[in-house]
């Protein structure tokens, strides 16, 4: 068992505050801080990916044309093959895993 305080990161958006890699997985835990108004532009990522969005309100649109408003409290899975582009409708918290084969 490993407990670890959960903390926002102060400089960038992004923090891992866990990582490991175990039976051929990799998970990784962290968060992010995203101010109202910052894009992410359209990308794909090396994992699985869950998010939970702890405060705010984001807009996440995939290539494919599939468009969702995320507000507090909702949970987003994204395949790690999907091209995604996120726009922060208002100031952010959120709390990502990610999850690979190695």
């Amino acid at each position: 068992m490993e407990v670890t305080p959960l903390t926002y990161p102060e400089k960038e958006y992004l923090k891992y505050i866990i990582q490991k890699k175990e039976d051929g997985v990799a998970i990784d835990f962290g968060t992010v801080i995203l101010k109202k108004g910052h894009i992410l532009p359209f990308k794909t990522l090396h994992a699985h990916e869950i998010s939970y969005l702890v405060s705010g309100k984001l807009k996440v649109y995939t290539k494919d044309g599939n468009e969702k408003i995320m507000s507090q409290g909702d949970l987003v899975y994204l395949n790690k093959d999907e091209i995604r582009k996120t726009e922060t409708l208002e100031h952010s918290k959120i709390m990502f895993f990610l999850f690979k084969k190695i």
